[in-house]
């Protein structure tokens, strides 16, 4: 497989909508037709409707797959309800896992590795760890921060030793190395290394155990580190036509090496660009594998979707259970084989059985009382879901020509190029969350300073001598090294306020405090000032609100009685050319530290601030800046 064509756009035919647009012009009366649109991340746009293709994708079960490959989808039997493990202590992740599959857990994900799994050494660790998994009957998959072959020969060895033979194995062993690069940064002996030393285990496995995977293909790294859709759906593909070349220069044939690969993806918060992401996976592997020489059979993705570790929030918990069922849902409607529920609680540490319940049900609900398994490819004949398949197919795929063009996926991880990618986009999502122009529920909008922490044990750290080496693997000296790729969450800015917030209610009794001046009338300022409440909150400031002072000399008074030092005025744009230089002034010779505005000044911005005013607080602003700023200014750390 020297070579993959990199040419599909003949695929995706576009439809001409010429008389609706000229109608829309015409009733726009003068403003652009951008103005309808709604931009996506990874350069996609949002039409404002969408109309039938001139081609339909084929029907579920026939190559390339875009509605799955299944002709029935999972009408039969429902896709795999899956948990993932990471526990650092084997016997309560033994004990998490029987205490699941004996209610309604089907497969599990296990994570293995010294710093952010399971610490599995040798076979006697891992027959403790699957004790109570009838190997028989349930899939498990492994997914391995450090020598993935021996963590697949140990899973061979306790399935032998327990009777249990080769073909009735499911699951994937998770051979992975450009995901353990991405993930640790360092990869020993290389990755060419690696798919010698894998090949005999996938040519022995594709003929004794043709319902066990040997390589993964995880996007964790990646989605976890701030992928945005189109990245990470380019960045698997890409792997994969890594990992197809790298096993046929170990002698395993296109073929072979395609039906030896589990995909595994993460899906995240926006729904429907997330479902397009995982119809449009099947459609670019096929066609990888096809033009590889493969077999319609071979070109079959079988893929694995879990939610999204980057959405999740640590302040007001709660919330992740909707975000992980709203996940869950766009991965059963794109028809994942299998798909894992992340608990709740597992920003905050190692989750809690209630948490891993919550996660299992929230499947279950789907399947059991929503029926969603008993339609074949739900979102097939939507026109929006259909093109926007297309158009996250076109631009993954032009993002794979990039990484062609740069040598393939490991130069584009060991040059460096992936992490400038990564902090590029980071850097955009993170201006989109600071302006609140990408809102996060109970942390930057709604946030609610009154709640009871959720706390759970951290998990484990462990050290260079605990790192899980296993028996009999030599270190090598050639080690693959690129730019380890740190996880984040989108919510963290914002948490970092509300943890100074926390200690210095903490060390002082109370929490940074706003005087909130609100003018006029109830229903002059109710909108305005409510607005204010929740963006400061937001940062761990808690407003004490006064209402509908009749002049300056009222807000003053109630200020000095209020003890705060910081004074937001807030009410109509019609009174504030009038009170807030005068209320500003009398603020500060009153002892107010700061003043800040709600509202944006316009041009009253400089007779605003020759007064006093510090700051203003608006719609579209940098939140994040702001109310950084007032922490500092308020002696909050």
């Amino acid at each position: 497989m020297s070579q993959v064509p990199l040419h599909i756009a003949t695929e995706f035919p576009a439809r001409s909508l010429d008389e609706w647009r000229r109608l829309v012009d015409k009733d726009l009366k003068g403003k652009p037709f951008t103005s309808l649109q709604s931009p996506l991340e990874g350069g996609l746009t949002l039409q404002p409707l969408y109309a039938s293709q001139d081609a339909a994708p084929p029907p579920p079960g026939v190559a390339p797959y875009v509605r799955g490959t299944q002709a029935l989808g999972h009408t039969e039997g429902g896709w795999l309800v899956c948990q993932e493990y990471a526990e650092p202590d084997i016997a309560v992740a033994a004990e998490a896992i029987r205490n699941d599959l004996e209610r309604g857990t089907l497969a599990v994900w296990l994570c293995l590795g010294p710093t952010r799994g399971i610490p599995v050494k040798d076979e006697a660790s891992m027959e403790q760890l699957l004790a109570s998994v009838l190997l028989a009957r349930t899939p498990v998959h492994l997914e391995s921060e450090a020598a993935p072959v021996s963590m697949a020969s140990l899973l061979l060895d306790v399935a032998t030793k327990a009777g249990v033979s080769r073909k009735a194995l499911s699951g994937s062993l998770g051979i992975d190395p450009l995901g353990i690069l991405a993930r640790t940064g360092a990869l020993p002996g290389g990755v060419d290394a690696m798919f010698t030393e894998a090949a005999p285990l996938v040519t022995s496995l594709s003929g004794s155990a043709p319902e066990l995977r040997a390589l993964l293909i995880s996007t964790r790294a990646y989605s976890d580190a701030g992928a945005t859709s189109v990245h990470e759906l380019a960045w698997a593909i890409a792997t994969g036509v890594e990992y197809l070349r790298g096993m046929e220069r170990a002698g395993v044939s296109p073929e072979v090496a395609a039906r030896s690969v589990q995909f595994a993806l993460s899906v995240g918060g926006q729904f429907f660009p997330e479902i397009a992401k995982l119809r449009a996976a099947r459609l670019l592997w096929a066609k990888v594998v096809a033009a590889s020489g493969g077999s319609p059979e071979a070109q079959a993705m079988r893929l694995h979707a879990r939610t999204a570790s980057a959405t999740k929030t640590q302040r007001d918990p709660w919330v992740n259970i909707l975000r992980g069922t709203a996940e869950s849902f766009a991965a059963v409607v794109a028809g994942a084989d299998s798909v894992s529920t992340s608990p709740f609680d597992e920003p905050l540490g190692a989750p809690d059985e209630g948490a891993r319940r919550l996660a299992r049900n929230t499947q279950l609900i789907l399947r059991d009382e929503s029926s969603l398994n008993r339609v074949a490819d739900p979102a097939g004949g939507s026109y929006y879901l259909e093109q926007l398949t297309t158009e996250i197919a076109r631009a993954a795929w032009t993002e794979l020509q990039r990484i062609e063009g740069l040598g393939g996926m490991e130069k584009a991880l060991t040059q460096g190029d992936i992490a400038r990618v990564l902090t590029e986009t980071r850097a955009a999502r993170d201006k989109a969350v600071r302006t609140r122009k990408q809102p996060i529920v109970g942390v930057s909008e709604f946030p609610f300073l009154g709640e009871t922490p959720v706390k759970r044990e951290a998990r484990k750290a462990f050290g260079a001598e605990e790192s899980g080496r296993v028996p009999g693997i030599k270190e090598s000296a050639e080690v693959s090294r690129s730019v380890g790729l740190k996880p984040s969450r989108i919510s963290e800015p914002f948490e970092l306020l509300r943890d100074a917030s926390d200690r210095t209610l903490a060390a002082k009794g109370q929490r940074p405090t706003a005087f909130l001046a609100s003018l006029g009338a109830v229903a002059e300022h109710t909108t305005r000032s409510m607005w204010v409440v929740n963006a400061l909150a937001a940062g761990g400031i808690e407003s004490r609100e006064k209402h509908g002072f009749a002049d300056p000399a009222a807000a003053v008074a109630a200020f000095a009685e209020s003890g705060a030092s910081l004074a937001v005025i807030s009410g109509p744009d019609a009174m504030y050319p009038e009170w807030v230089p005068v209320l500003t002034s009398q603020l500060k010779a009153q002892g107010a530290r700061v003043v800040a505005v709600a509202g944006r000044p316009g041009d009253n911005e400089a007779a605003f601030r020759a007064a006093g005013v510090d700051l203003f607080i608006y719609a579209g602003a940098d939140l994040f800046s702001l109310l950084s700023s007032l922490h500092a200014q308020l002696g909050v750390a």
